[in-house]
């Protein structure tokens, strides 16, 4: 069911609005069925579709007001007994 939330929101009357007013987002690994109407949706690069059809645990795109990058995410030592629980 998560996978597909990002879908239904954007598919609900005020979903895209919601998004919209969101000055940062992260946008996690997506099914492939997906990924082109986010794609679109988000104005994203075909490299930032690949990513997001391709990335492995922890590697999203990052939106801060429009502006996107790739970025991924590396736990410490000291946080890996409350990630991995």
């Amino acid at each position: 069911m998560e996978a597909n939330l990002l879908m239904n929101l954007l598919t609900v009357k005020n979903g895209k609005t919601i998004i919209n007013i969101c000055s940062t987002k992260f946008l996690f690994k997506q099914s492939t069925g997906n990924v082109e109407n986010i794609r679109n949706f988000f104005s994203l690069s075909e490299g930032a579709e690949e990513i997001l059809t391709m990335a492995n645990p922890g590697e999203c795109i990052f939106s801060l007001n429009n502006n996107v990058t790739a970025m991924k995410f590396q736990i410490a030592d000291f946080e890996k007994e409350f990630v991995l629980t």
